[in-house]
């Protein structure tokens, strides 16, 4: 019934107020696209540590939540998974995970998401991989074998929490969901068994009563056919989930790939394509993905580095993503506080998380376009068998420039296209009289495509994306307001200012660090923090380990004919972290990922300009160097264990215990991140080439 009712939404959506048809379409996929509505934007996991809540704590962290832009959250209480000395040194629970103390903090975030209108959603269980509980003080595992036994469960652990919210029941708290499951190995159950008895009966239960549900549904993992057999077809596992979710890892190989590199970081493990199939063989709208479950150094990723992972999500077919993770941190656990073994982290005690939001809108924008309209099979899978493992990413070609997905809407084609370069992408709808456009999703903006008819109802579009880019092709009639102008073919040159002299630049910890930041100093030229402690001196040292914000100041001055021409401002080499940038006190956005450019239009003015660059990088080379210091003089206060010893090497207090060389905190060894505004920034404009220039080139 629901996948009838979405249908039929967007049957009428399609013909419009009007009757304008594909117009009125086009006009409201913008207006969408601009202001994506509350069930685009993405979800984060908010990942309470043992129970330690408290009631400010889970407001200022709902309320950052809303304010960064994400549309809901997945409520998930760890206990003791990888909670010891090799990878977080977490304080013991504080509430008993089900207990009637616990479920006040519950209910009392469900009604905070209500006031501030987000989805509520939570994990059935105890921890990540088994079913579990807590009952009269003693930890107990379900026998997911048992549907009398998975029923009992959340009749105990999520009926009581539901009797007292019962008008937001279905509305506000939406989905039970339930991580990947691994338990099987230790009761050596098949899948088949788990299947019936676990998945269907969690999605009974959850309907019975009101809500939804979403899971991984075995996977993942690769453990083999020796140690899992799988005895039936992974998309009969999805297919009892009313929201099919996979999961995708970044790796990081080294620090070279992202930002700064000339090329995108695309490391990282997926599990993309069953979940993408299973929504599609079931009518479902959405497909979910928890995204970003960084499991190498932690603090040591940015925006810039994970903007590829989710296109390349989204070129996949996935239209709805959970970040992991948002960390519940109270006041008292310091900063950068509490964490999870594992995640991306975004919560309040992360450097950049006020500038996050530049990230997350992104990421609506592209969902508010990915849940719109039908997906269209244009042949980019590989057939590949039903067995699960390794299920990823199968594109018939794997290595080509752009990748694509395809969703019509009515009379409306549109595509969204991940890759970088110069090139040319053909995409399978004819202009058949309409315009093709381009939709960007980081800076807003739409300008005429390049594009051309084969003739054969394909299009092909020439693209220049830059590092990591993407985009969408939106193939429409003219809407009422009128469409771009055909693409200019006249070719163009870039224009540039260098902005030189002196810098000033003072340093800012994050709120709630004790510790006096580095002294502001000048810089002549542009340098990399983390080249500067060989000269020996404190200020120096404090400077090499530098994690928070870098606020630059200078001065540029331009004529009446350079303020027409300079529309933008480009930061050049940005290796980690994202700026927020401001002329003339005017705020003119956060530049968080390549080509590094803001627009400075509204902004500069004839004569003398101020500029003002907020850099920020990420927390890990400040861990890195507050592991030379005793406990007492660190700049940073964390769970994370602090390491004194090389990655991989023997434990000197365990002897034949290697040290863990990921999922764990920072080493005295481990080599530190380029960090700080590199530049050359400088004023650019854009001009097209007069016929005679044309000619001399």
């Amino acid at each position: 019934m629901a996948a009838l009712v979405a249908v039929l939404f967007f049957a009428v959506d399609a013909v419009g107020e009007g009757g304008e048809g594909c117009s009125e379409t086009a006009s409201v996929l913008w207006r969408e696209f601009v202001d994506p509505p509350p069930q685009a934007k993405p979800w984060c996991y908010w990942w309470w540590i043992n129970g330690h809540v408290d009631r400010p704590t889970i407001t200022a962290d709902l309320e950052a939540i809303r304010r960064l832009g994400f549309g809901g959250v997945l409520m998930f209480d760890s206990r003791g998974y990888r909670d010891d000395v090799e990878h977080v040194i977490n304080p013991k629970a504080e509430l008993e995970w089900g207990s009637a103390e616990w479920q006040e903090f519950v209910v009392f975030s469900i009604r905070e998401c209500a006031r501030l209108g987000l989805r509520f959603t939570m994990n059935a269980s105890a921890s990540g991989g088994t079913l579990n509980g807590f009952r009269e003080g003693r930890e107990y595992e379900v026998d997911i074998t048992d549907r009398r036994e998975v029923a009992a469960h959340l009749d105990r652990a999520i009926g009581p929490i539901l009797k007292r919210v019962s008008d937001l029941t279905g509305r506000v708290f939406t989905h039970l969901y339930s991580v990947s499951y691994e338990g099987n190995i230790k009761q050596g159950a098949g899948w088949s068994t788990i299947k019936d008895s676990f998945y269907a009966e969690m999605s009974q239960w959850a309907h019975q009563h009101g809500l939804k549900v979403y899971s991984e549904s075995g996977g993942p993992w690769f453990w083999g056919a020796e140690t899992a057999k799988l005895d039936c077809d992974q998309l009969d596992l999805l297919a009892h989930n009313d929201m099919p979710q996979g999961e995708f890892w970044p790796h990081e190989r080294s620090f070279a790939a992202g930002s700064g590199s000339g090329h995108a970081n695309k490391s990282g493990r997926f599990f993309i394509r069953a979940p993408v199939l299973a929504a599609r063989r079931g009518g479902q709208k959405l497909v979910s993905m928890e995204a970003f479950t960084h499991m190498q150094r932690h603090y040591s990723v940015d925006p810039a580095f994970l903007k590829p992972l989710a296109d390349m999500a989204y070129a996949d077919g996935v239209n709805h993503l959970v970040w992991h993770t948002f960390t519940c941190s109270p006041k008292r656990f310091g900063v950068p506080g509490g964490e999870y073994f594992a995640g991306s982290h975004i919560n309040r005690n992360v450097t950049w998380h006020e500038d996050a939001s530049a990230f997350v809108g992104y990421l609506g924008r592209c969902q508010a376009l990915l849940q719109r309209g039908e997906p269209v099979d244009d042949g980019e899978f590989k057939s590949i068998s039903t067995n699960y493992y390794g299920w990823g990413r199968y594109r018939v070609k794997s290595n080509a420039q752009f990748t694509t997905t395809h969703r019509r809407d009515g009379q409306v084609d549109f595509f969204f296209v991940a890759g970088e370069g110069s090139g040319t992408v053909v995409l399978n709808a004819g202009l058949d009289g309409r315009v093709a456009e381009i939709w960007d999703a980081v800076t807003v903006t739409r300008k005429p495509a390049d594009a051309t008819s084969d003739g054969n109802g394909k299009t092909r579009v020439k693209l220049d994306l830059p590092v990591g880019g993407s985009c969408f092709v939106v193939l429409a009639a003219a809407d009422r307001e009128g469409s771009p102008p055909t693409a200019s073919q006249e070719r163009r040159v870039q224009a540039e200012r260098r902005i030189e002299g002196q810098w000033r630049v003072e340093f800012r910890y994050r709120e709630g660090v004790e510790a006096p930041p580095p002294a502001p100093m000048a810089m002549a030229e542009l340098r990399d923090f983390s080249s500067f402690g060989e000269e020996g001196d404190a200020g120096s040292r404090a400077l090499r380990y530098f994690s928070g914000t870098a606020i630059y100041r200078t001065t540029v001055t331009l004529s009446a004919s350079e303020v027409g021409r300079f529309r933008e401002l480009s930061l050049g080499c940005v290796p980690s972290g994202l700026a927020h940038v401001f002329v003339n006190g005017v705020d003119c956005g956060t530049v968080w990922c390549p080509p590094w450019t803001a627009d400075v239009s509204a902004a500069v003015r004839e004569g003398e300009n101020a500029v003002e660059i907020r850099y920020v990088n990420n927390w890990y080379n400040r861990l890195v160097g507050d592991c030379f210091l005793p406990k007492g003089e660190r700049v940073t206060k964390s769970t994370l264990r602090y390491w004194k010893v090389r990655r991989g090497r023997t434990d000197p207090k365990r002897p034949g215990k290697l040290l863990p060389t990921n999922c764990s905190g920072p080493s005295m060894f481990d080599a530190l991140q380029p960090s700080g505004l590199l530049g050359p920034v400088r004023l650019t404009a854009t001009e097209p080439l007069s016929t005679d220039q044309c000619n001399r080139r």
